[in-house]
């Protein structure tokens, strides 16, 4: 994946899962992965993961362990598409479906959850569910509640469960410790808001040798566009997720904050290939937005990038926000694995897979909260880490929407174009609103 050319909503459970084995926790757990059911032993599964030739090697490394307790192999590939993007990825997967080739699961993204449940290419888990009914309940007890509230109301129609959560990401301000004690500026505190941010960001900004903050590029609706407008009480998409709302105060405001930024030259240029996670560790910027992947994508020693950074909440205006994103696994109807393909998905819920290997392979937090929040947990990762945990309960779940890779490509687009200044944001958001219920009108 080229980082510096796109950084796109799925790299939040990407991640580059080579490095599998060098972030693995040696933590022992009481509850790890139970015996395997009767008939289940051995035999193989495929499994699609959102990564390279590296990070696919990682995977398969990862899982080894799981390989061992059950005698049942796994298949990791590529479900990565030709442009790094969400949609590129459900394509990948889709066309492999149509062409019967193995699949018996893959890593997806909320965003594309509806899509394949609506294409009814998903078997539903619930004899699985409730033949394992005390390991899930053990899994779901262990989940912050309000996420997975949110989470079965929004991603299982039809009045099925399709999918199992694996981990998840919030946006959160990664800081460069080093340089703000450089420069004598105060460590922001976790309730600070758009102006403390606007002022810090001040104090750094050197244009164009150093910046203050980072926007993607392209922007991605995640990492760009939801944690502003949802701070600034805005939305994107209604409530029950179903139609485009984005003309409104809110998002308006935040659009108009962070063009402000751009204009006083305190974040990169919209649009060129900004590389936020190579110019951080240099110095040369002070603050990106972002959830835990940066322990992957920095490509530093987790030692170096828990003594330079730090992390905080987003700035609050009028109050505290965040998105929330999952990725999941499901069994697909066309698997002739499925009770081994349940077993693997069973061992993702494990306290051994969550604490050892979530970060490494999905790139996301782990869902099991008695380990992210643990103290053996935290201890591995730069200071704020907890963060990530505290803002799931005022959070928003981003999931799919009809037609969505659509949707979020152009949320995407309209966005950059509000912040190079082909457009006003009144007026782009206007055209967002009016296209993306378009799209989602649309039969897909």
């Amino acid at each position: 994946m080229d980082l510096g050319a796109e950084v796109s909503r799925r790299t939040m459970l990407k991640g580059s899962a080579a490095t599998a084995a060098a972030l693995a926790l040696p933590i022992n757990r009481l509850l790890g992965y139970s015996a395997v059911a009767k008939g289940t032993e051995g035999g193989t599964v495929t499994l699609g993961v959102d990564d390279d030739a590296a990070g696919v090697a990682g995977v398969a490394k990862a899982l080894i362990p799981f390989t061992k307790k059950t005698g049942i192999k796994v298949n990791v590939f590529s479900e990565a598409g030709a442009s790094d993007t969400w949609v590129s990825v459900f394509q990948t997967i889709s066309t492999r479906l149509a062409a019967g080739e193995p699949l018996d699961t893959a890593i997806i993204a909320t965003e594309g959850m509806l899509l394949f449940e609506n294409k009814g290419v998903l078997e539903p888990l619930d004899s699985y569910i409730a033949a394992d009914k005390a390991v899930v309940q053990n899994f779901y007890n262990d989940i912050n509640p309000q996420l997975l509230a949110r989470y079965r109301a929004l991603d299982a129609p039809h009045g099925h469960t399709y999918f199992m959560p694996l981990g998840y990401n919030v946006m959160g301000i990664w800081f460069n410790r080093e340089l703000f004690k450089q420069l004598n500026i105060a460590e922001p505190a976790p309730d600070w808001t758009w102006d403390d941010f606007e002022s810090i960001a001040a104090k750094i900004a050197d244009p164009p040798n150093r910046y203050g903050y980072s926007i993607y590029t392209p922007p991605s609706p995640f990492t760009d566009v939801y944690p502003w407008v949802l701070t600034a009480g805005g939305e994107i998409m209604n409530p029950a997720q179903t139609k485009c709302v984005a003309n409104n105060p809110g998002a308006i405001q935040a659009a108009e904050f962070v063009v402000g930024l751009i204009k006083k030259q305190l974040v990169n240029a919209p649009g060129g290939s900004y590389n936020p996670f190579t110019e951080a560790p240099g110095g040369k910027l002070g603050m990106l937005g972002a959830g835990i992947w940066p322990n992957i994508s920095f490509g530093l020693p987790q030692k170096t990038i828990n003594s330079q950074f730090a992390i905080v909440p987003w700035p609050q205006m009028p109050k505290p926000a965040t998105p929330v994103g999952l990725g999941g696994l499901g069994i697909f109807k066309s698997s002739k694995n499925k009770a081994a393909t349940w077993e693997l998905i069973k061992y993702t819920m494990s306290e051994e897979f969550q604490a050892d290997y979530q970060v490494a392979v999905a790139g996301g937090m782990p869902m099991r909260q008695s380990i992210a929040r643990s103290k053996e947990f935290l201890s591995q990762y730069p200071p704020g880490t907890e963060n990530f945990s505290n803002e799931l309960t005022y959070s928003t779940m981003i999931v799919g929407v009809p037609n969505g890779s659509a949707v979020e490509n152009e949320i995407g687009v309209a966005w950059e174009q509000i912040l190079t200044g082909a457009t006003s944001p009144a007026a782009g958001l206007e055209a967002m609103e009016t296209t993306c219920n378009q799209l989602m009108a649309q039969q897909v």
